[in-house]
């Protein structure tokens, strides 16, 4: 079985009021058209605070260090001047995540696996090495990577992380995503841009997940149960981007909510899984629109997605750690002696493909013996001491 122990998040120095955003990539056009979607578009997207590690975003032109001192920040960046910027900061976000897990330093030494998770940038020997490194973590700790799957990457990397504790009886997993969606900034002005350029932020969460429960008396454990994935049919150029010289090109419409809403109610359904017995739901806000649509649905109130508003307006979309952010927010949010609450997380991606995780909150355990037997009867998570 899998638990997951600890998540910590953590954002970048630089915080940016939304407004101020807006006003940065509309000075970058004398288009009035453009200016006035881009003005639409930040005043409806529900978000208040987006968080990045670039300076530039609050400086004047001429105090620039990132983008070229002009109104139109022509030449663009190149890919490879993002990956520079991505390399130094993705590091260092991460550091700051996994800092932020309680106890870390104590519990180190008894990580077995690493598990990084990014979409915004890609280097060699990658995050996995580094971290190891900047960590001091065993030479033989097992890596691996979930590398350009997009927003639903976490539950992917989670998945892989459930696997490894089903199969190793002490299996110590520390899951890192991190993403920094504001390297890939573009003076584009087409739907595609105009929705990622006011949506995406930049964020970090790291997880662990373990073969046994935290015996700590401040311990949270939260049980994996199991994994959905799907395609949504005739949906495959809705979300995607591939690399060019000067960055990410970016495909992302405003048919995505509309097909989450079209299909997630029938996915759902085919799951098996009944609605009222999930106590809360982590939902991936990829957009405001999206957690519209997706409560609609499913026939939830605004108020069973609370978290996931939060989030947004928080620290906007910040791709794979986005849902972990919620996720915490639920956690942190419940009773310390709240026990046997079911989760639903789901989080979406290009494809477009939808990722979802169901988990029960056992909660604080202090384990009188090192012997632990999981038994489930009658569909509960029953803890039996031998």
């Amino acid at each position: 079985m899998s638990f997951i122990v600890k998540i910590a998040t953590a954002v970048p120095d630089y915080a940016y009021d939304q407004g101020a955003l807006m006003q940065f990539y509309s000075d970058t056009t004398d288009d009035e058209t453009a200016k006035r979607k881009i003005k639409l578009l930040a005043s409806k997207s529900g978000i208040s605070t987006r968080y990045s590690v670039l300076k530039d975003y609050g400086l004047t032109l001429e105090d620039f260090t990132f983008f070229p001192k002009n109104k139109t920040l022509l030449p663009t960046p190149s890919l490879s001047e993002r990956m520079v910027v991505f390399k130094k900061e993705a590091l260092k976000l991460s550091l700051k995540a996994i800092g932020n897990l309680p106890n870390f330093e104590k519990e180190k030494d008894s990580i077995t696996h690493i598990i990084t998770v990014t979409c915004t940038g890609l280097f060699a020997p990658g995050l996995d090495i580094e971290l190891i490194h900047a960590l001091d973590l065993s030479p033989s700790t097992h890596r691996s990577s979930v590398n350009f799957l997009g927003c639903n990457a976490a539950i992917i990397a989670l998945k892989q992380a459930d696997d490894i504790c089903n199969s190793h009886e002490n299996a110590k997993v520390l899951v890192v995503c991190t993403e920094l969606c504001t390297l890939h900034f573009q003076t584009n002005y087409s739907e595609d841009y105009l929705l990622s350029n006011l949506l995406f932020a930049d964020g970090s969460a790291a997880v662990l997940v373990s073969s046994v429960p935290d015996k700590a008396p401040l311990g949270k454990n939260t049980e994996i149960t199991g994994f959905d994935s799907f395609c949504i049919p005739d949906s495959h150029n809705e979300m995607a981007w591939q690399l060019s010289e000067t960055g990410f090109i970016m495909h992302l419409t405003s048919y995505v909510a509309d097909l989450i809403k079209g299909n997630i109610k029938q996915m759902f359904d085919n799951m098996g899984l009944d609605k009222t017995e999930i106590d809360y739901w982590a939902v991936h806000p990829g957009g405001k629109k999206i957690v519209e649509n997706f409560s609609t649905a499913m026939g939830l109130l605004p108020s069973d997605l609370e978290a996931s508003y939060k989030v947004l307006k928080d620290y906007g979309n910040m791709s794979s750690p986005t849902v972990l952010f919620v996720l915490k927010q639920i956690l942190d949010d419940l009773s310390p002696d709240a026990t046997n609450k079911n989760v639903f997380a789901v989080a979406f991606g290009p494809g477009l493909t939808v990722e979802t995780m169901q988990l029960n909150v056992v909660g604080k355990l202090v384990l009188p013996e090192k012997n632990l037997r999981l038994n489930r009867l009658a569909g509960n998570n029953i803890l039996d001491y031998v």
